[in-house]
């Protein structure tokens, strides 16, 4: 948007270009005069801020662990017992994004080892 607004065209032109309305234009190029290029960049804290957080770890590692073939009822335990309440999909990525610290509690099961058959050992 900067560089387009700099080619001197007019912020409808700019926000057609990039698919965007006119009033971003004139925020970006605000931000830009005032603070330069760093005031372009995201800043911390946008978004939406998570439901289960680094806190909440060790109760969904219990949880998981003692009802590992039943997330819903690990969902359903952890939104009583952690007083939030969440889709069981939120707790999916929850689990998926820490699954190695949850594969390392004590009752994980092991892998079994797979059987390697090679070209030759195979009977056509």
């Amino acid at each position: 948007m900067i560089l387009l607004k700099s080619q001197g065209r007019t912020s409808s032109q700019v926000a057609e270009i990039v698919g965007s309305c006119e009033m971003s234009v004139h925020n970006w190029v605000h931000r830009y005069h005032d603070q330069g290029i760093d005031g372009l960049a995201t800043k911390a804290g946008r978004g939406r801020k998570a439901i289960l957080q680094e806190a909440d770890l060790e109760s969904v590692r219990a949880a998981v662990a003692q009802h590992r073939q039943r997330l819903s009822v690990a969902k359903a335990e952890l939104e009583q017992t952690l007083g939030k309440s969440f889709c069981q999909e939120t707790l999916a990525r929850f689990v998926k994004k820490t699954v190695l610290s949850i594969n390392e509690s004590e009752n994980a099961p092991t892998k079994s080892r797979c059987r390697n058959f090679t070209n030759s050992k195979l009977k056509l």
